[in-house]
């Protein structure tokens, strides 16, 4: 979702698949990979800066990259990868109104 790529793109042969491909541009350059969609600003008076934004796409990145590890033993736990993807969100949703320490509950 947050590359706009399928993995049945031609992209991905000789070995490469969604998953190597976000894996490899964590240690490189996560701008590579991320829908220009996502990085367009935010309207409204309240506007998480860029970086900001891009932080949080490379955390949600990394949560997809550990839940989707070859081996089921290295994937991470889904509560886990709940609790960091509502930790994320919030902290987002803290940047774009101000208040980066709030914590908001669903």
């Amino acid at each position: 979702m947050v590359t706009g790529k399928k993995p049945t793109d031609d992209i991905f042969m000789e070995g490469l698949n969604l998953h190597n491909f976000a894996r490899m541009t964590l240690l490189d350059n996560v701008l590579e990979i991320v829908d220009p969609i996502l990085l367009q600003e935010d309207e409204g008076p309240a506007q998480a800066t860029n970086e900001y934004k891009i932080e949080c796409l490379i955390a949600i990145i990394k949560v997809g990259v550990t839940c989707s590890m070859e081996s089921p033993q290295d994937r991470m736990d889904i509560s886990n990868a709940v609790n960091e993807l509502q930790s994320i969100r919030n902290k987002y949703i803290g940047a774009r109104t101000g208040h980066p320490g709030q914590h908001t509950r669903q």
